[in-house]
C-alpha cells in the first residue's frame, strides 16, 4: 500500500502543477481540511477554486523527499518540496513541507487533511 500512496503523491504533484481540477477533485476528499502556510483553512471547494480561477498557479513543484507512514487503511505523508508560482497575483518560491493524511475509501484513496509550511 505504501507504493500506492507514493504514486498518489506523484499524481497529486502533477495535478497541482497543471491546475488539473478534475484530477484534484478525484484525489481530494469532500470533507478536506487543509491549513495553508498563512494559517488559513481551506476546504475542498476552496482548493479547487484556487486552481480553477487561476488565483494559485504553480510553475514549479518538485518533491525532494516523500516519507510515507502507513496506519492500516490510512497513511500520513511528509513531503519536502521546492515550489514556485503565484498566489493571488504575488510570486513566491522556496522550500515547503507538506503533511497530508490519506484514507482508503470505497472509491479510492483520498486526501482528507493536511498542512503546508514554508521552510
Amino acid at each position: 500500500m505504501e507504493s500506492t500512496v507514493r504514486k498518489l503523491e506523484e499524481a497529486l504533484r502533477g495535478a497541482m502543477l497543471a491546475s488539473d481540477v478534475a484530477a484534484l477533485d478525484s484525489l481530494i476528499a469532500d470533507g478536506l481540511i487543509f491549513v495553508g502556510p498563512s494559517g488559513d483553512v481551506f476546504k475542498k471547494e476552496d482548493d479547487l477554486n484556487l486552481h480553477r480561477s487561476g488565483r494559485q498557479k504553480l510553475t514549479k513543484a518538485e518533491w525532494r523527499s516523500v516519507e510515507v507512514v502507513m496506519h492500516g487503511s490510512s497513511a500520513v505523508t511528509l513531503v519536502n518540496a521546492s515550489l514556485a508560482g503565484k498566489f493571488d497575483g504575488t510570486e513566491f518560491s522556496g522550500d515547503f513541507q507538506y503533511c497530508r493524511f490519506w484514507v482508503a475509501t470505497a472509491i479510492g484513496w483520498r486526501v482528507v487533511g493536511g498542512s503546508v509550511l514554508a521552510l
